[in-house]
């Protein structure tokens, strides 16, 4: 298993100081789809921000992901 440490950002970035191991390359992308949308559920509504991204960083500190999720809402 690989140690990946993820930061978040709904414009302030907060980083992961311990990290996490997944087993593959599509466990890490799970990961990062069940961190934003529970960041979007959690924290949109309560902080106004509708754009969130995730970044997986590797052990060395190298950038090998990263997902953007967003939400917006139009009056017709």
């Amino acid at each position: 298993m690989s140690r990946y440490f993820i930061s978040t950002d709904d414009h302030v970035e907060v980083m992961d100081e311990e990290g996490v191991e997944v087993p593959s390359r599509d466990a890490l992308r799970e990961l990062l789809r069940l961190t934003l949308t529970a960041i979007l559920r959690d924290e949109g509504r309560r902080t106004g921000v509708d754009e969130f991204t995730a970044k997986a960083f590797d052990e060395r500190g190298c950038l090998v992901m990263k997902a953007r999720a967003s939400f917006s809402i139009t009056d017709q």
